[in-house]
């Protein structure tokens, strides 16, 4: 499982527009990586469309997004236009949740990725986020996450 102090490791996953997106390209800077089980779901969708209101104030501070789920692209890509999200979904599907495995972000009865986030600076885990299945985790705690690096 992976924690604060620890690295990323390697992986390369589509995004919404069947663009391969790396853990290389995700080491520099700022990023924000949210695990969410699906598209289309309540909870999930309130997440993303809370991050997606938000967007500017993680811009403004360097801050990139980007979400994973064991989605398909195509379905992602579906997701990301009926929200009019402006950040990155990147798929998980094949291997089925092998990145969100590898981070310890994956439920095995459901086979879907659990509701973890990492903010990551250069690569390495500043900070860990989770929550149950069905609640959905705080954009007050990414700020002040944020705003304590």
């Amino acid at each position: 499982m992976i924690q604060a102090g620890s690295r990323l490791f390697d992986f390369s996953l589509q995004n919404q527009y069947g663009e391969s997106i790396t853990s290389t390209g995700l080491s520099e800077g700022r990023v924000l990586v949210v695990f969410y089980p699906w598209a289309f779901s309540r909870v999930c969708g309130s997440e993303l469309e809370a991050l997606n209101e938000n967007y500017e104030y993680f811009a403004d501070r360097g801050v990139r997004i980007v979400a994973i789920s064991v989605d398909h692209k195509f379905t992602l890509r579906s997701y990301a236009e009926s929200l009019g999200i402006k950040f990155e979904l990147l798929a998980d599907f094949w291997p089925h949740g092998e990145v969100a495995k590898q981070m310890g972000a994956f439920d095995e009865q459901q086979g879907v990725a659990t509701r973890v986030s990492l903010l990551l600076e250069d690569g390495v885990v500043r900070n860990v986020f989770r929550s149950g299945m069905s609640e959905a985790r705080k954009i007050e705690d990414y700020q002040l996450a944020v705003d304590g690096l």
